[in-house]
């Protein structure tokens, strides 16, 4: 009995161990810093925290593409990357960042392929952006609308970064001018102001491009 009783004395000071499931009842700024800890449990509840987020965001801009879950993977590495080198500076939630982060990713593969020249060698899903049921349109209006998502998938491939940001975050993604400010550093009157000439920048690049591409 005196042995067992020593080893229970002896690890007051032991860290108690996460059951499954306890990091969901976490907030955001114990899981940054449980990352910067070190903890091993810190990046998969980051990573439960955020990834639906991450998905919604990168379905929205590139539908059922065939590299999106490298994407995610990619995004993700992002939003642990930012809260260990303390980019991440807290000021809103993780899935909000993640967000930003997110659309970051797709804007930047939609460039790439856009220098690649391979964007419309790809075959743009049904299930993309704003489709309607499936059973109740005709297939010249489904064509219709693929040629419509690739082309502005393109245009958001080519115009000024910020801009189209302030675009996807505000149409695409629902976030209002205050939200925007707030998650790419700017003030609110910047950012509408880069809403109205990203706006104005994609209808002019979709229109010089509709019936080239």
């Amino acid at each position: 009995m005196g042995s067992i009783e020593a080893e229970a004395e002896a690890e007051p000071d032991m860290p108690p161990r996460r059951s499954a499931g306890n990091e969901a009842d976490l907030g955001d700024a114990e899981i940054c810093a449980a990352l910067l800890d070190g903890a091993p449990w810190a990046a998969d509840a980051l990573y439960d925290r955020v990834v639906e987020a991450v998905e919604a965001v990168l379905f929205r801009l590139l539908g059922a593409d065939a590299d999106r879950d490298d994407l995610v993977q990619l995004a993700i590495e992002r939003v642990v990357s930012s809260v260990v080198s303390g980019r991440f500076a807290r000021g809103c939630s993780l899935r909000s960042w993640a967000t930003l982060l997110a659309q970051h990713v797709a804007v930047d593969a939609l460039r790439a392929r856009a220098r690649e020249r391979k964007l419309f060698d790809r075959r743009v899903p049904y299930q993309t952006l704003e489709l309607v049921d499936a059973h109740a349109a005709t297939p010249e209006h489904l064509a219709e609308t693929r040629r419509r998502v690739a082309l502005l998938q393109s245009a958001l491939g080519h115009v000024n970064r910020e801009r189209s940001e302030a675009v996807v975050l505000h149409d695409l993604l629902g976030h209002d001018l205050a939200e925007i400010a707030q998650l790419t550093g700017v003030s609110v009157a910047a950012a509408q102001s880069r809403l109205v000439r990203g706006r104005r920048d994609l209808l002019a690049w979709i229109r010089a491009h509709e019936g080239t591409e």
